[in-house]
């Protein structure tokens, strides 16, 4: 039910939304996916994806940008080669079977001036992926496969709701709402680290799970029972992963 704002409310989760795209000559669809883009590079400092250069890159496939903002592909892939080509997203190739990386950047006051002034003198047909992106793309470090392949990770379970938050350092944890509410109830100490160690786990075994509520769960109640503090038992019984 809604209520008032109060001077102690707790705000909900919000992207990042600048203020510049208010009046900048761009599709709503596209400020919106700059504004999940952005969201997700602060996710990408936090977890150190940057280049050889040490500028932050993003790893977001296209069937995943289209669930986030209710899309269809074919309307995001416009949308990110609007982006493109005003300048606010690169996109660089990185082989086949891998995704692309996307850079967000942000304009400085000359670029923003442009982008609100007047209308973008062309804009990028929807071919994918555009011939602005770079090419021969150099990876410093091999990424994850659980952040690689997680956009077929949550078709796997066939338990996970289609409103489940991404978590997790590797982005393999899915968890509704609710049931991050009650693991802060249950677990108020120890539910972000169940969750951490959970993506660790699977992004290094391989393995997968029916319930990632569950699974936690489990865990942290054979712990408790255990009278241990944290996870130290990884073993998967049989039946258990898919």
């Amino acid at each position: 039910m809604s209520d008032y704002m109060k001077t102690d409310t707790k705000l909900l989760p919000y992207l990042p939304f600048p203020r510049f795209l208010l009046g900048a000559d761009l599709t709503q669809t596209a400020k919106v996916l700059y504004a999940v883009l952005l969201d997700r590079s602060n996710l990408s400092r936090a977890n150190g994806w940057t280049d050889e250069d040490g500028n932050i890159f993003v790893v977001f496939p296209l069937n995943k940008l289209a669930d986030m903002v209710d899309k269809g592909p074919s309307t995001v892939k416009n949308a990110l080669n609007e982006l493109e080509a005003a300048g606010l997203i690169e996109r660089q190739r990185c082989g086949n079977g891998m995704p692309n990386r996307i850079y967000v950047k942000q304009p400085d006051g000359q670029e923003i001036d442009r982008l609100m002034d007047r209308k973008l003198a062309t804009r990028q047909p929807e071919s994918w992926p555009s011939d602005s992106q770079k090419t021969g793309c150099q990876i410093a470090r091999k990424l994850a496969p659980n952040k690689i392949s997680n956009s077929n990770l949550r078709n796997n379970l066939s338990g996970v709701s289609e409103s489940a938050r991404i978590l997790g350092r590797y982005e393999n944890v899915f968890l509704t709402e609710a049931e991050v509410a009650e693991l802060q109830a249950d677990f108020p100490s120890v539910w972000q680290e169940y969750i951490e160690r959970l993506s660790e786990y699977m992004a290094s075994t391989g393995k997968t799970y029916k319930s990632h509520a569950a699974t936690i769960r489990r865990w942290a109640k054979e712990d408790r029972r255990k009278g241990k503090g944290g996870i130290s038992d990884y073993s998967c019984k049989e039946g258990e992963s898919l």
